[in-house]
């Protein structure tokens, strides 16, 4: 296995401790784009836990701009911050109009389904404090 870049380090999350951001947390302008990049930092740096990067949640948001699951990941594997993560994303986004990236992730905040998400991560992350709290 590759050594992981200490940036990956220190920016990943302990999913199996806490939740990864709300899916309709915006980073660059799209929803569930900082979902994704929380559990791709997790997943690299062996953190990850329960959840899993490119799941079909992922996949909406990739889907929609046209990035590569791979693509994504190589570049979150360089340690890059949220900010270069955003510049990252508008710029290799094949979805170039602003107002319809607005559009889509509003339309996504909105979902029913991405509230029963954060009830999920909300149970998830009540039990994981449970159990630290009791050892």
């Amino acid at each position: 296995m590759p050594e992981i870049n200490k940036k990956i380090l220190a920016l990943a999350l302990d999913l199996t401790r806490q939740s990864p951001r709300s899916p309709q947390t915006l980073l660059g302008g799209y929803a569930l784009a900082a979902r994704a990049l929380d559990k791709c930092r997790a997943a690299l740096a062996g953190r990850a836990g329960p959840y899993h990067f490119n799941c079909p949640v992922d996949r909406i948001f990739l889907n929609f701009s046209g990035i590569g699951a791979q693509d994504f990941e190589e570049f979150v594997a360089t340690g890059a911050s949220d900010s270069e993560a955003a510049a990252w994303i508008r710029m290799k986004s094949h979805v170039k109009n602003p107002t319809l990236v607005a559009a889509w992730s509003v339309l996504l905040r909105l979902n029913p389904v991405l509230y029963v998400l954060n009830i999920d991560d909300w149970m998830y992350a009540r039990e994981s404090q449970s159990h630290t709290e009791g050892r």
